[in-house]
Parts: C-alpha cells; sequence; structure tokens
C-alpha cells in the first residue's frame, strides 16, 4: 500500500463540510497566510457560509479577519435558524470568534483541532446561566492522523503564540509543526490541495501519533 492510499482514504471520509473548510485553511496558507478554515451550514448540510485566516492579507480587518467571523457572515437573520446552524472549525475558536458564536446562538460546532493559546476557555459556561443557555453544543476535535495534521498546520507560517503555546503544552505537536513545515520548504512546489498536502506528510503524521 503506497502512502497515498491511507492519506486519501481518511480524507475521503471526512463529511463535506469539513473537506470544504480543511481546504480553505490550506488556501490560506498557500497564500501566506494562518492556515485556519471555517464553513458554516444549516441543518441539512447546506452550506452557508465560509472563511479563512486572512490577518496578513493586507486588508483593513487585520486582527478581526479570522475564519469564523467570515463563516458567520453568511448566518441567517431568524434566531430559531441560527440555532440549527453548524460550524465547523478547523482549529478551536479564540475569544472574539467564541463571542460571536455565542451571541449568535449557533447551536453546534464541530472542531478540527484545539488551540493550547486558550486552553481553560470552554470553562465560560460556568460563568452564569445566560452564557450556559447560549453555549453551543461542542464536538471534537477530530482523531486520528487528520486531527494531529490540523493541530499543527495553524502555526506553519507563524512564529507566535500558536507555536509558542504549543512548545510549552504539546511539545511532540511542535516538533512534527518543524517537520512538516521543513518537508513542506524543501518542496520544489506547494500542494496544489489539502488532501495532496495530508498525502505529502502523511508519514510524518503517522510516525508521530503511534
Amino acid at each position: 500500500m503506497t502512502q497515498e492510499e491511507p492519506a486519501r482514504a481518511s480524507w475521503d471520509a471526512l463529511e463535506e463540510p469539513w473537506r470544504a473548510a480543511i481546504e480553505t485553511a490550506w488556501r490560506s496558507y498557500r497564500d501566506g497566510g494562518v492556515a485556519v478554515g471555517a464553513v458554516l451550514t444549516d441543518a441539512a448540510g447546506a452550506v452557508l457560509g465560509e472563511g479563512r485566516n486572512q490577518r496578513f492579507a493586507g486588508r483593513a480587518r487585520g486582527l478581526l479577519a479570522h475564519a469564523e467571523m467570515e463563516a458567520l457572515a453568511g448566518l441567517p437573520p431568524d434566531k430559531d435558524r441560527a440555532r440549527d446552524s453548524v460550524l465547523y472549525t478547523t482549529l478551536s475558536p479564540w475569544p472574539m470568534c467564541l463571542g460571536a458564536i455565542v451571541v449568535a446562538r449557533i447551536g453546534h460546532v464541530h472542531l478540527g483541532a484545539i488551540d493550547p493559546t486558550w486552553l481553560g476557555i470552554e470553562r465560560l459556561p460556568d460563568l452564569n446561566d445566560e452564557v450556559r443557555h447560549r453555549w453551543p453544543q461542542i464536538h471534537g476535535p477530530l482523531s486520528g492522523p487528520v486531527g494531529a495534521w490540523l493541530a499543527i498546520v495553524s502555526c506553519l507560517n507563524t512564529s507566535g503564540a500558536l507555536l509558542r503555546a504549543m512548545e510549552r503544552t504539546a511539545p511532540r505537536s511542535a516538533a512534527l509543526a518543524r517537520a512538516v513545515d521543513r518537508r513542506y520548504r524543501q518542496s520544489a512546489h506547494l500542494p496544489g490541495t489539502a488532501a495532496q498536502a495530508l498525502e505529502s506528510a502523511w508519514d510524518l503524521i503517522t510516525d508521530s501519533t503511534r
């Protein structure tokens, strides 16, 4: 069995919203940005909005240009429909995006990976009944090699807080991030799609998860 076959099987097993969110994150990476993507769907799975992190895209929004905020722009105005919406995000939301999710009353949030920068933020529902009432059902993070890849790919183009937090809390993941970064940088051409990027680093990822 070639390396590509199990990687492709894992990719094909993902729900379509996951594949869309991850491809969006990879486009951000290819453009020199932070590899985080998000997709908002209705209860039936139809896409309402999508976004990618564009903090370094030269746009006026700067620090506020997070993937989840862009995806939430497709939110229906009807509050009950908002509760039925589902947000898929490749990395657990930062406080700004999480606040928007809670205010919007999004019903379900699926996480690809956990951002160690904001560990403990999941305890916010303990503040009061209103926050607890509005808090979405959290699903994830994704397991296996895909989840391990998502945990490190968001810090490949940056040496900021996420990488520093990972080095403190998950040194093996930080080491994997450095190895995958070297693999991509040594290639003559970056993989064109997220599926190809996953295939390219599959051996490094699976070795790290054993």
